[in-house]
Parts: C-alpha cells; structure tokens; sequence
C-alpha cells in the first residue's frame, strides 16, 4: 500500500472495509456502509440470518431518513433509531 504513494501522504477521514492493513495508519476510520450492506445479504441469504435482513432495512431505512433531511436528523430521531439498532 504503501509503494502506491497515496496512503502514505493521504489527509482525511480513510473510508474501507474494515480490512486490517487500513488499521496500521493513523488515520480516522469510518467503515464503508456498501460493504455493510452486502455482508449483511450475505448473512442472511446464505446462513439464513434473520436479523441481518432486518438491520440492512434498518440501515436503508435510516439513509433514506437522513438523505431526505438534508444530511443530518434531529436528536429524537437519531435516538429511536439507535434504540431500534441496538433491539435488533
């Protein structure tokens, strides 16, 4: 990674999938939801995983909720949200 000459200078927020190497740089972290999305198909279509089905709607469902608020959602909202994420 480090002969591509990008991650070694890069400045910012390193958006991925969760694969370890990212985690040797010191960067902030944020974890790629598309990845989330197919992992979680994949939990439920091949091992029959309910709940994964449920949280990639609830995922779906909060995007939608925050695209169609502009980008962000009130403080109540986010709180049912969290409160339904963690149920499931």
């Amino acid at each position: 990674m480090n002969d591509m000459g990008i991650l070694p200078i890069f400045k910012g927020t390193l958006c991925h999938d969760h694969w370890k190497p990212y985690y040797t740089y010191d960067y902030t972290h944020a974890l790629c939801n598309a990845h989330h999305l197919r992992e979680l198909t994949r939990a439920y279509e091949q091992d029959g995983k309910k709940w994964a089905k449920d949280l990639k709607k609830l995922l779906e469902t909060i995007n939608r909720e925050v695209a169609d608020a502009g980008g962000a959602m009130d403080a109540l909202e986010s709180q049912q949200y969290r409160h339904k994420y963690r149920a499931i």
